[in-house]
């Protein structure tokens, strides 16, 4: 299709007459004469996208005084304020939503010794280590920062969200990773002991193996938040709790790497990749869910998670890199089976370099699942299981062993576990193909719906943010290329501003903030086809 031979308004007179012609024929004619004209305009608006660059980014922040090893590495937006909070190696920085320094506070590097635990013996030797923020997370109940290090064990500090510098309190309890590479996955939710009243802290932690202490930390727990028990899990009995542990025999064999995590509809989700089992040399993507109420951990539950489709090779796409839950437009909705209120998940996958390794190439798909079918695909497998079909599995965790059958007369989809077949490990997959698929490596996702439709913002692993709209569940349209900070990885954690007009994009040693919208671009067509006019794209 040529877009470089007629203004927005030469477009907008074709369309009036396309829809005039269609107009005797029914709405499906006149829905595909929509569909065509909203590729027109993200055809003119790819086409513009390169002398339009220097204006979508509107404003970026950096730190010249920063020592060369003090990469970003977490960011997260005030939903209130808009205030603009960002983790780094050896700092913790608040920003306006303009992107101005309010404060800038030092938090390494630190005399350390991944060999003692946070109360080392004076004549212990250490050595100066960098303190790189592990996690990053906003207590909007009780208005305050929670920073997490990877130096004493993982230790974590609140702070106040108006001044990080004020109110200061670090809690001496090992809660992240405490190296630099090793992942964390970190958020606030319901959870014991009375949700939906009480929140906790979920963490998903990589077991790092450097030192005696780290059995002690979970692959995956519920952390309190209150004042007098903060940080400590959540809830524990003599062989229970909020807590879940890989197993001793396997904790060196079997790195889970957490990649996001989320809330939805009374249950907490982690996303992972990790081996198919004990033994294996393959690599795929789990979701991990357990019940907001569930002071055992009774309902810990893991699924395979499936995002397979042309050019994915054997094993598709198996390495889930980034992702996001938002909402879905009308027409994404409709077909997903949902509402526009309901949850949908926006996956960026990409394939391993070889079966046999966690390696990510550059080759990349966007996958996305309504939150209605991932609650339904838990719920079948916990039945199969409850049927007495099958074993358990996860023996990473625990011993295997062949499933229970149990006289349950019903399992819905908020069933929340008993102390059998626990913990469980679902065969069954919850399946997608792909909407769009890249030859370059997606390091992170971000999705609004404005109307009917759904637009995804994609970051890079060479420093790009694309602009799609998906406009079904099984299809996707790159309508933009944003240049944000060339050969940089994007940072996985994208934010909108309090507006949703701009986007947050951090990579190793910027953070800037992106328009979403070009109104210009779409000005004169939407006031001549009228915002009704495209509200029936996605009809194929």
């Amino acid at each position: 299709m040529g877009t470089g031979g007629g203004s927005a308004a030469d477009v907008c007179r074709v369309a009036d007459g396309r829809a005039g012609k269609h107009a005797s024929g029914g709405g499906r004619r006149a829905a595909r004469c929509a569909r065509v004209m909203w590729r027109v305009l993200l055809a003119l608006a790819a086409v513009s996208a390169a002398a339009r660059a220097s204006h979508d980014v509107v404003r970026s922040f950096s730190d010249p005084q920063a020592a060369p090893t003090s990469l970003f590495n977490h960011l997260v937006v005030d939903r209130n304020t808009g205030r603009v909070y960002v983790g780094a190696v050896n700092r913790i920085y608040q920003l306006s939503p303009d992107l101005e320094v309010a404060q800038s506070i030092v938090t390494g590097p630190v005399n350390d010794s991944a060999l003692c635990t946070f109360d080392c013996p004076p004549n212990f030797v250490k050595k100066p280590a960098d303190n790189v923020n592990k996690a990053l997370v906003i207590d909007y109940a009780t208005s305050r920062l929670i920073t997490c290090g990877s130096v004493l064990q993982g230790l974590c500090s609140v702070r106040n969200l108006n001044n990080i510098s004020h109110d200061v309190r670090e809690v001496r309890e090992p809660v992240v990773a405490n190296n630099a590479s090793a992942s964390t996955v970190a958020f606030i939710a319901p959870g014991p002991p009375n949700p939906p009243m009480t929140q906790v802290m979920y963490v998903g932690v990589t077991f790092t193996g450097n030192s005696p202490y780290r059995s002690e930390v979970p692959t995956v727990s519920s952390r309190s938040l209150e004042d007098d028990r903060l940080f400590m899990i959540a809830r524990t009995a003599v062989t229970t709790g909020t807590r879940m542990f890989v197993n001793s025999l396997s904790r060196e064999r079997y790195p889970i790497n957490y990649v996001y995590g989320f809330s939805s509809e009374g249950f907490s989700y982690f996303l992972t990749t990790q081996l198919r089992g004990v033994g294996s040399d393959t690599y795929y993507s789990k979701l991990v869910r357990v019940c907001h109420d569930d002071e055992n951990y009774y309902s810990y539950t893991e699924i395979p998670m499936s995002c397979t489709g042309e050019g994915g090779g054997n094993f598709g796409y198996n390495l889930v890199q980034a992702a996001f839950v938002g909402k879905a437009g009308s027409v994404l909705a409709s077909e997903l089976g949902i509402t526009a209120q309901h949850d949908v998940l926006f996956a960026a996958f990409s394939q391993s370099e070889s079966i046999n390794t966690n390696t990510p190439s550059d080759l990349s798909a966007l996958c996305v699942y309504s939150l209605k079918a991932i609650r339904r695909k838990f719920m079948q497998n916990i039945k199969t299981c409850f049927s007495g079909n099958g074993s358990r599995g996860l023996d990473f965790i625990s011993p295997s062993h062949a499933c229970i059958g149990t006289k349950l007369q019903s399992i819905s989809e908020d069933f929340c576990g008993l102390d059998v077949n626990t913990p469980l490990g679902g065969e069954q997959p919850v399946e997608a193909v792909p909407v769009a698929i890249f030859k370059k490596r997606l390091t992170a996702v971000a999705a609004t719906a404005t109307g009917d439709y759904t637009v995804v913002f994609a970051g890079t692993a060479e420093g790009h943010l694309k602009k799609i709209v998906v406009e079904s569940a099984t299809s996707a349209f790159e309508y933009g290329d944003i240049v944000v900070d060339e050969r940089s990885p994007v940072n996985k954690d994208l934010f909108f501003d309090t507006q949703l007009m701009h986007l947050y994009v951090m990579t190793e040693r910027k953070v800037s903030k992106v328009k979403v919208q070009e109104c210009s671009v779409y000005k004169s067509c939407l006031t001549c086809l009228g915002a009704k006019t495209l509200t029936v794209v996605g009809v194929p």
